[in-house]
C-alpha cells in the first residue's frame, strides 16, 4: 500500500502536504488533512453519495440508465428558450469552460456560486483596484493579519495553522511577530487563537462602514480620533489599528462572508479596497494586501476561466450563440423568471437561495449534476452522478490566492460513473 502526497480539495485552501494511503481501490487512511478534508476524502464512500443516474417519474425519483437521463436531459433542453446554468465552483476549469460552451451553444445564461460571493470583491476591484498576495507571503514575510468578517478557524480550519503559527524563511522569529486583528459582531471560534498582542474587535452588526471610514479619515494623522470611538470600538484600540494598519512590514486583510452584504446601502468592499489602497500610497515600509475568504475549492477558477475565454468573469448571457451584454445576475434572473428551465453542477441552491427564489427554481425542470444528496437532489427531474475531482478525476483549479494548481486523479470512480466536464462534453456533442 503505497503513501501518496496530494492536493485536498476540501476547501479553497487547497492544502497540498496531505498523506494519503491508498492500493489504487480505495483511500484507507487520510494524513494532515482538517475535519473538512478528511470529510471530502471520505465522500467517495459516503452514505450520501449519488451513484446512479435517476429520472423523476410520477413524482419520485427512479434509478435509470445514463442514456436514458442523458435523453431526457437533451428534451429538456431542447425544449428550453431560455436555461440557467448555474453552479461550477465544485468542478475543475474544464468542466467550468465546458459548461460556458454549452451555455454558448444552448443560449443560455451561465453563472457561478462566486456572483454571491467573493465574486463581489472582484467586481468592485474594476473601480478601485486590488492589491492580492499570496498564502506563502503570508507564511513566510507577514507581521500582520486581520480577519474582517471572516471565521477562518471554521471555515478554512487550516489557514491560522499556515499564516498565523509559522515561522516562515525571511523571519527569525514567527507567532510572536505576527499580531492577529479580529474584526466581527460575532464571537466566533477564531477569538480563540487570540494572544496577548492581538486586538480582538467585537463591532457592533453593520456597522463595519463606520469603522473603514473612521480609519480612512485618520490613517494618515497622527491624532484627532473620535474620543467617543466609533461602532462600539473604544479610541485606544482604534489607535492600536490605526498604528498596525500604517506601521505593518506586510500585512493581510482576509475578506470573509460577513463583509460581503451592504450596509446603509453602501459598498463596504468599495470603501475597505480604498482603505487599503489609500494607507499602501502613504506606506513607507510595508504594504497591506487582500485575500478573499471564498469556501468552494475552485470558485476562482469560473472567474479566470470566463475572463481570459469571454472578457467577463461572471453572469454570461448568450444570444445567437455569442455573448451579450446584460445586467442580470443568476439571482436576478430566477426573481424576474426569466428563465425555463436550470442546469445545476456542483452546488445546492434549494439550500443556500431564500424561500422565494428557490421555490421559483423548482417551479421549473431542474436537471443537476452532482455526486452527492442535497435539497437540491430531492427535487430535481433529472441527476446525473459525477465523479468527485481531486479524487476520482483530476484537473485545474485555483487556489485562494489565485495561484492555479493541478489535482491528480487518485481511484478510479464508480463504474458509469463519469467527470462533470466528460458528462458535459457528451451533452454538448449529443446536441450538434
Amino acid at each position: 500500500m503505497a503513501n501518496e502526497r496530494v492536493i485536498c480539495s476540501g476547501c479553497s485552501l487547497l492544502c497540498d502536504d496531505i498523506i494519503i494511503k491508498s492500493d489504487g481501490l480505495y483511500i484507507d487512511e487520510v494524513i494532515g488533512a482538517c475535519l473538512k478534508g478528511k470529510e471530502r476524502f471520505d465522500q467517495a464512500t459516503a452514505k450520501n453519495r449519488i451513484l446512479n443516474p435517476l429520472i423523476k417519474k410520477d413524482g419520485e425519483l427512479k434509478k435509470v440508465t445514463f442514456d436514458e437521463a442523458l435523453e431526457k436531459t437533451l428534451t429538456i433542453i431542447k425544449n428550453s428558450s431560455k436555461p440557467l446554468l448555474y453552479g461550477f465552483s465544485t468542478v475543475n476549469c474544464e468542466a467550468q469552460l465546458k459548461g460556458i460552451e454549452l451555455a454558448s451553444l444552448i443560449n443560455g445564461f451561465i453563472d457561478s456560486n462566486s456572483i454571491i460571493c467573493q465574486g463581489k470583491v472582484l467586481n468592485t476591484a474594476k473601480e478601485t483596484g486590488l492589491s492580492l498576495t499570496t498564502i506563502a507571503e503570508g507564511i513566510n514575510k507577514a507581521d500582520l493579519l486581520i480577519l474582517w468578517g471572516a471565521n477562518a478557524a471554521e471555515s478554512i480550519p487550516r489557514l491560522l495553522n499556515k499564516v498565523l503559527f509559522s515561522r516562515g524563511k525571511f523571519r527569525m522569529t514567527g507567532r510572536e511577530i505576527k499580531t492577529l486583528i479580529i474584526i466581527d459582531p460575532v464571537k466566533t471560534a477564531s477569538f480563540g487563537v487570540m494572544g496577548v498582542r492581538d486586538i480582538a474587535l467585537q463591532i457592533e452588526t453593520a456597522k463595519d462602514i463606520d469603522l473603514i471610514r473612521v480609519l480612512k479619515e485618520y490613517c494618515c494623522k497622527a491624532d484627532g480620533i473620535p474620543d467617543a470611538g466609533v461602532a462600539g470600538i473604544d479610541k485606544d484600540d482604534l489607535k492600536r489599528v490605526l498604528l498596525h494598519l500604517t506601521g505593518t512590514e506586510n500585512g493581510i486583510i482576509f475578506i470573509g462572508q460577513g463583509l460581503l452584504k451592504s450596509q446603509n446601502g453602501d459598498n463596504v468592499i468599495k470603501e475597505l479596497l480604498e482603505l487599503v489602497q489609500l494607507i499602501n500610497v502613504k506606506q513607507e515600509k510595508g504594504r497591506i494586501s487582500v485575500i478573499m475568504l471564498g469556501g468552494h475549492y475552485n470558485m476562482l477558477g469560473f472567474d479566470h476561466v470566463a475572463l481570459s475565454n469571454y472578457g467577463k468573469n461572471h453572469s454570461l448571457q448568450f444570444s445567437n450563440h455569442q455573448l451579450v451584454e446584460t445586467p442580470d445576475t443568476i439571482i436576478t434572473k430566477i426573481e424576474k423568471d426569466d428563465f425555463d428551465c436550470s442546469i445545476i453542477v456542483g452546488t445546492d441552491p434549494i439550500s443556500h437561495f431564500p424561500t422565494q427564489l428557490s421555490k421559483k427554481l423548482m417551479s421549473k425542470p431542474l436537471i443537476l449534476i452532482d455526486n452527492k444528496q442535497t435539497a437540491t437532489s430531492y427535487v430535481a427531474d433529472v441527476i446525473i452522478p459525477s465523479s468527485i475531482t481531486g479524487i476520482e478525476n483530476g484537473g485545474m483549479v485555483y487556489r485562494i490566492d489565485h495561484i492555479p494548481l493541478n489535482l491528480k486523479k487518485i481511484i478510479n470512480p464508480p463504474n458509469n460513473v463519469f467527470s462533470d466536464e466528460e458528462i458535459i462534453k457528451k451533452i454538448i456533442e449529443s446536441l450538434e
